[in-house]
């Protein structure tokens, strides 16, 4: 064991020491008290004019309505995809990375069934290695990997959703806004994106609903919302801007009035603030990410927040479906199904992630595979010191 316990349990009593009770009521009160006294059309009026540095939960109207578990249809089929994949490695004596699938179409009802496959996907080509950007050439990153994977979920969910004519939803875990494309160039962006959006079209045209689902979720969307509904700058005449509120805050030493809130996730909130029973789910929120401007107004998209019974997740789903009021009720119906199946986590993600973990005996098998297939065709190669080092302890 290499971790020194005791200088982490001095650090953990340190941590713990600086807690103050009393602070943590007066903010879990402020928390209760903006919750209940939050105006819609206050906070749409202070949203126009607002100058946030977060991200913010937007409607219309009937900021805390909740909606009640709709009927399960009788019979109803779900696709469910997830991915996993294998990065280049520099030690390795090929330049390659693998993205593999699974995939899982369950049927329920009158003629059940379940189909699973696994898909891997080598790739080893120059124009897969190499991101061409601005003149320069760029190996291909683990961040491009991950964009790259996603969109090979959503188009293999898409194409099976359209495969089957009995197909109820298309299911993918994670969020559907692809929040790896900031810092990425426009060209990268763009080639991932279009696939992405060219799947989303897909499900679009054949009115087969698509979500994300999203377990322990981390977002503040809302309580962001909450904490301008309480923001002290309209008091004072002056519009919303919380980069000239921080400013003041050095300048003046000052304590902004949202920092009366205590530094909790929206699940916390739906589930111990707003009290959302299980079956039931928030109203669909806009998302400020700027990401989406790329997506278009149908495919942009919205979330909303489900208690499963288990847990408060979130839920993602394009505006169209968002705007469909029996599409939006046979997700919600359908996603609380799959969760009370699967014990807390949709069934249908379970066995998709099932079939696309690779393992280390896995990794090790595809290295040992490379390395014969290679060495057969009397390709030499030698291993890094690095590598040698993991592969054969000798202290």
């Amino acid at each position: 064991m290499t971790l020194d316990l005791a200088r982490v349990v001095r650090q953990v009593d340190t941590m713990v020491g600086s807690l103050d009770p009393e602070r943590q009521v007066e903010r879990f009160d402020a928390l209760r008290a903006a919750w209940k006294d939050l105006d819609d059309g206050e906070i749409n009026r202070r949203f126009s004019t607002a100058r946030t540095s977060f991200l913010l939960a937007r409607r219309e109207s009937h900021y805390r309505q909740t909606h009640a578990l709709p009927t399960i249809p009788a019979s109803y089929s779900v696709v469910a995809t997830d991915g996993s994949m294998i990065v280049p490695n520099r030690h390795s004596p090929a330049r390659f990375y693998m993205i593999n699938v699974g995939t899982v179409h369950l049927r329920y009802g009158s003629d059940p069934g379940a189909t699973m496959v696994s898909e891997p996907d080598l790739r080893c080509s120059n124009d897969d290695l190499i991101v061409e950007s601005n003149g320069r050439r760029i190996p291909v990153s683990d961040a491009i990997v991950g964009l790259r994977r996603a969109a090979l979920e959503l188009s293999t969910a898409a194409r099976t959703a359209c495969a089957q004519p009995e197909a109820s939803l298309a299911l993918i875990d994670g969020s559907l806004i692809l929040w790896t494309l900031m810092g990425q160039d426009d060209t990268t962006a763009q080639a991932v994106l279009d696939e992405y959006l060219q799947a989303l079209w897909t499900l679009r045209e054949r009115r087969i609903p698509v979500a994300s689902y999203i377990s322990a979720p981390g977002a503040a969307d809302f309580m962001n919302t909450l904490r301008v509904s309480i923001c002290d700058y309209p008091l004072h005449g002056r519009q919303i801007n919380c980069d000239d509120c921080r400013m003041r805050l050095v300048r003046d030493a000052r304590t902004p009035a949202c920092d009366i809130l205590p530094n909790v996730t929206d699940g916390y909130l739906m589930s111990q603030i707003a009290g959302l029973l299980p079956g039931e789910r928030t109203g669909a929120f806009a998302s400020d990410s700027k990401i989406l401007d790329r997506y278009g107004p149908e495919l942009s998209v919205r979330f909303m927040y489900l208690n499963v019974g288990s847990e408060i997740a979130r839920l993602e789903v394009p505006a169209w479906v968002a705007d469909d009021d029996d599409a939006l009720k046979l997700v919600h119906a359908v996603v609380y199904d799959q969760c009370q199946l699967g014990r807390g986590y949709p069934v249908a993600l379970q066995e998709a992630h099932e079939m696309a973990v690779i393992g280390m005996a896995d990794r090790q098998l595809v290295d040992e595979l490379i390395e014969r297939r290679m060495a057969a065709a009397g390709v030499t190669f030698t291993r890094t010191g690095k590598d040698g080092s993991k592969r054969d302890r000798f202290v």
